[in-house]
């Protein structure tokens, strides 16, 4: 039977890799964005759908401009007994063309962060898990900022974050390859009998051999409790064709467009299969793109 059930706060591993997205927005009110997990160093994974909202007030983020409002990743880290915040400000941000699919790129906010050496990540694989394995999807719900104070311009001095991070446990029942439909779930996704929370979109979901495999993407409750639920996780491998700022790649031309996929040829990122991602474009002319994944036989 699948299991929801909260995250075991002692967990503390969990807890580091999947930090909270949050911003003070253009009403100067404290917002949860959703959320996301981290996936390699200086990068977050979330999706698309969850920074909506924040894309819509501040669209410069994604073609790498400063943006006009204050966001942050709070990630919480432990040595021994003793924890530290480490705060992250957005870079800039990448969108998938062709999935619900977002790519966070980080910036040290404050010192610890600065001082971040050590990265804890899950490894990765584009292959999706067949069909009657199990899965386990992690993220956040009921986000709340008790005991947050404002000084009397207005402005936040003082920011507390509470959450609740939960995991719900599943078997894959359906692969979608071309996507399910046209409408919500029109791209590459595969459906579980999961449930899924409402804040719980962005985040991971592991194979039973530990591997992330897909992100949350969203979930039709049951109609009874003798029913199933029916949940949908993103496939990972269209993130290749990610746009990711010149900037960021080790010995990239400046004046050149690159993709993700350039930083896994370069040995940075590398999920299984993500040479079997085929792209064919022409990105320093605005050409069409198309994508495809070669699947194991």
């Amino acid at each position: 039977m699948p299991e929801f059930r909260p995250i075991n706060p002692e967990d503390r591993v969990l807890y580091e890799m999947m930090p909270i997205l949050i911003g003070i927005g253009p009403h100067g009110d404290l917002l949860c964005y959703g959320s996301c997990f981290i996936a390699s160093r200086h990068m977050a994974i979330t999706a698309k759908h969850v920074i909506d909202e924040l894309l819509k007030h501040d669209p410069g983020i994604r073609v790498d401009k400063p943006g006009k409002y204050e966001y942050w990743i709070l990630q919480v880290r432990w040595e021994e007994d003793d924890y530290d915040y480490l705060l992250w400000a957005i870079d800039s941000i990448g969108v998938s063309p062709h999935s619900d699919i977002a790519i966070i790129w980080l910036r040290a906010w404050n010192k610890s962060a600065s001082q971040c050496k050590e990265w804890k990540i899950f490894p990765a694989t584009f292959d999706p898990p067949p069909i009657g394995a199990t899965v386990r999807a992690f993220g956040l719900h009921n986000v709340r900022f008790d005991g947050s104070r404002m000084n009397s311009e207005g402005k936040f001095e003082h920011i507390e974050v509470k959450s609740d991070r939960s995991t719900s446990t599943g078997t894959v029942k359906q692969h979608y390859w071309g996507g399910r439909d046209k409408g919500l779930y029109n791209f590459p996704c595969f459906e579980v009998d999961a449930r899924f929370e409402h804040g719980m979109s962005g985040g991971l979901v592991i194979t039973e051999d530990s591997l992330v495999c897909g992100i949350v993407c969203g979930s039709l409750p049951a109609a009874s409790p003798e029913e199933e639920h029916v949940s949908y996780v993103t496939m990972l491998w269209p993130m290749m064709a990610i746009s990711v700022p010149s900037r960021l790649i080790p010995g990239g031309d400046l004046a050149a467009s690159y993709r993700l996929r350039d930083l896994s040829a370069r040995g940075i990122f590398m999920p299984i299969g993500w040479d079997r991602v085929l792209i064919e474009d022409a990105i320093d002319a605005d050409g069409p793109l198309t994508i495809r994944y070669l699947r194991k036989q």
